[in-house]
């Protein structure tokens, strides 16, 4: 096992902008406590239960959705601290997670020169009771020095970095040598908090949760097992109760693995089984109306045109126009690279509704997208075309009162919006198609909500995030997908080179060069703040401050990221789009914008912390101009890095495209990194499994035995389905997407 693990290392996912499908997600996340449990047990208690769990505590307990014990075992770690390596005390490496034991010496206590409590600690070599050269350091916890005395054996876990000439231990995890190690000495659990919660704490609750203690069993073991016994056994999973306890406090990095395989399994045959369930009712129920205009038409709306369609283009919306002229309604994703043309082809789909007497829908994930999608379609439909408007949170009162009557009446043809296309007092006469675009940033009740304004419309999805083959034959099997893999005629090649971090302070200088000649720039970080994590991945706020008043100063530079208010998100945005800002710092908030065809530098920052899939996307970002467009990744692993290598690997003297790259990805991570991550904050995401990149193994073993027992059991009623079928109706009454 590698020296401090990271959730990269152990498959957790890379992180996003806003994680993808996370209602799905978090309607799977049923507790012990709720609908996956027919009898009382300890789970049921309230975590006050637990020693050391007091009122206050369990007050910022419930800020997490955690009420019961049996909520608390399903509060999963985010990553680990890899503290197995155990090293005497006078042979710790610099810069690497280590633990070791050490004897209480000198224990001293000052105040810095900003005001900050030091305690430092003299380290004794247990070999000979003399002092080791070594140090621990502390800032803030004065408790040390009440805790510890002078003379005991203690165990520390931590960095140890160069201090002048000796090394030092600069707050470590500390627990007495005769403690059962939960802090030190083990691969070690780190959870999400909430402010107040101490992570000590939390993960002092969940070992005795999960170990026991003295005079008491541990609670986990009465978690039930709802998977059929034939299943476990032929796909040699571990009983639930052990693969929670390998998940909480692994005894090794395999059956970490093995537990979380375990508890992915699971998810991932829930919505198996639901989105089978969910696709045969919709066929079986289907009251859709039939969309068809005469042939002529439809060629004088292409000929119209500003431009020609590629193949790719005239193939899906042949398919599209097939789904929907038939009574089952249709529930399609388009899938294209950035700039392929997916909203012409859905503005020919909605043409065609609207001919046919029927309205449409298009409901993009932000304001600004909405706004473009508005003015694209206001073009496309210039000559004669369908009335359109759009609606999003920003219209005026008056305005928004004549949409919603347009709708109602039937007098307006084609709307264009927000999340504020599923509220209620959205009211359609006769919604024929609803069109999703960029569907991943949408929680599925949304999606469902839109298709309930219409008898059962049409649905087609769009998405410019590329899905690995494997993905769309499991995990999107409730779906048709057509693909567009040409990009239209004259879009230039993005120049993409990998450089290391010390290549910066020449990168910085180039990319003054680019603004000064009228250029705009993007910087990508992995993440928002430097406290959101543990070790030194390149955050946008420090990475803002540090170039607005160094390298970059006098340039007009901007932040953006997910934390921000929508309303000042957007106004950044527009800001930059404008013209009125030559730098924008952001996350990954960028991976989906708005087209700024004066950008034509991206630099991103800890690159190897992003997937393939999302490295295009946000590369995808620049070179929507004729200028040539160059992105930058920045990373340790420069030169080796598989992933890295093939964001500039070429093949038929062109670049791989997004399809090639996410399949690339998949191949790269292989079986073992199919675990997701909640390192956002946000609670509406799988607890185990990343959508995005999922063991293709997994989902295939899972799509398998969905199918077989819902060929004998379509239902699920079978005595030996009723755990399975409890699950699914919790995915479905969370989500109201019956």
């Amino acid at each position: 096992m590698p020296n401090g693990v990271t959730p990269r290392r152990l498959g957790f996912g890379r992180r996003s902008p806003a994680s993808r499908w996370r209602s799905w997600m978090a309607a799977s996340r049923t507790t012990p406590s709720s609908s996956l449990r027919n009898s009382s047990t300890s789970l049921d208690l309230k975590v006050e239960a637990l020693p050391g769990v007091g009122d206050g505590s369990a007050k910022l307990l419930e800020r997490l959705g955690i009420r019961t014990i049996g909520d608390l075992l399903w509060h999963l770690p985010t990553r680990y601290l890899d503290y197995a390596d155990i090293r005497p005390v006078r042979h710790l490496i610099a810069e690497r997670e280590q633990t070791t034991e050490a004897i209480v010496g000198a224990i001293g206590q000052r105040r810095t020169a900003r005001g900050q409590m030091l305690t430092e600690v003299e380290l004794l070599d247990p070999a000979d009771m003399r002092p080791s050269g070594v140090k621990a350091t502390w800032f803030g916890r004065q408790f040390i020095k009440e805790r510890f005395r002078e003379g005991q054996l203690i165990r520390l876990s931590g960095k140890a970095t160069w201090f002048g000439r000796s090394l030092q231990l600069s707050n470590p995890q500390v627990e007495a040598a005769d403690a059962e190690r939960v802090h030190t000495g083990r691969m070690v659990p780190v959870y999400r908090l909430t402010e107040g919660l101490k992570e000590g704490h939390l993960r002092r609750w969940l070992h005795t949760a999960v170990e026991g203690g003295p005079k008491r069993s541990p609670v986990v073991t009465e978690v039930p097992d709802e998977l059929p016994p034939a299943i476990r056994d032929r796909r040699e999973l571990l009983p639930l109760p052990e693969a929670l306890k390998e998940v909480h406090f692994p005894s090794t990095d395999a059956r970490l693995i093995e537990g979380r395989r375990r508890l992915a399994f699971d998810e991932l045959l829930t919505l198996q089984l639901g989105l089978a369930q969910r696709r045969a009712r919709w066929q079986k129920n289907a009251k859709a109306p039939t969309l068809t205009a005469p042939d002529a038409d439809v060629r004088r709306w292409i000929e119209a045109l500003p431009f020609t369609l590629t193949d790719g283009q005239h193939a899906a919306f042949a398919e599209i126009r097939a789904d929907i002229g038939r009574t089952i309604p249709m529930s399609r994703l388009l899938e294209g690279d950035v700039g392929s043309g997916k909203t012409v082809v859905a503005a020919l789909a909605a043409r065609i509704a609207v001919a046919a007497g029927t309205q449409a829908a298009l409901m993009a994930p932000t304001e600004l997208l909405a706004e473009q999608h508005f003015r694209t379609l206001t073009l496309l439909f210039a000559e004669g075309g369908p009335a359109v408007r759009l609606l999003t949170s920003s219209v005026s009162a008056p305005d928004r009162r004549e949409i919603l009557a347009g709708l109602a009446e039937g007098t307006l043809d084609v709307v264009v919006g927000t999340h504020a296309l599923v509220v209620e007092g959205v009211t359609f006469k006769t919604l024929g198609l609803a069109v999703v675009d960029e569907q991943h940033r949408f929680g599925v009740r949304q999606r469902t909500t839109l298709r309930e304004k219409g008898v059962d419309p049409h649905l087609l999805l769009t998405t410019a995030t590329p899905i690995p083959r494997t993905l769309t034959q499991t995990i999107y099997r409730d779906l048709d997908l057509s693909v567009l893999q040409e990009l239209p005629a004259g879009r230039q090649e993005i120049r993409t080179e990998v450089r290391k971090p010390e290549a910066l302070a020449k990168v910085w200088p180039w990319l003054r060069e680019h603004v000064a000649s009228g250029d705009q720039a993007f910087i990508v970080t992995p993440r928002i703040d430097p406290a959101d994590g543990e070790d030194d991945a390149p955050s946008a706020i420090d990475t803002y401050e540090e170039l607005r008043h160094g390298a970059l100063k006098g340039l007009r530079i901007a932040l953006l990221h997910g934390r921000m208010p929508a309303k000042e998100r957007d106004a950044v945005m527009r800001a930059f789009a404008g013209g009125e800002l030559d730098v924008l710092v952001a996350t990954t908030v960028v991976e989906v914008g708005i087209d700024v065809p004066n950008a034509t530098v991206m630099v991103i920052l800890g690159a190897e912390r992003f997937g393939l899939a999302q490295l295009h996307q946000l590369r995808g970002r620049i070179g929507r101009g004729e200028k040539r467009s160059v992105a930058v990744l920045v990373s340790d692993e420069a030169g080796g890095s598989e992933r890295l290598a093939a964001m500039v690997e070429r093949k038929d003297g062109k670049p791989l495209d997004g399809f090639a790259l996410a399949q690339r990805d998949l191949d790269i991570r292989g079986a073992g990194e199919f675990l997701g991550d909640e390192q956002s904050g946000l609670g509406e995401e799988l607890r185990i499994v990343d959508l995005r990149d999922v063991d293709p193994r997994l989902a295939r073993e899972t799509a398998e035995d969905a199918d077989a027992i819902l060929a004998a059991d379509p239902t699920l009623e079978k005595p030996e389905h009723a755990g399975l079928a409890r699950a699914v109706e919790a995915l479905w009454r969370r989500y109201a997407l019956a």
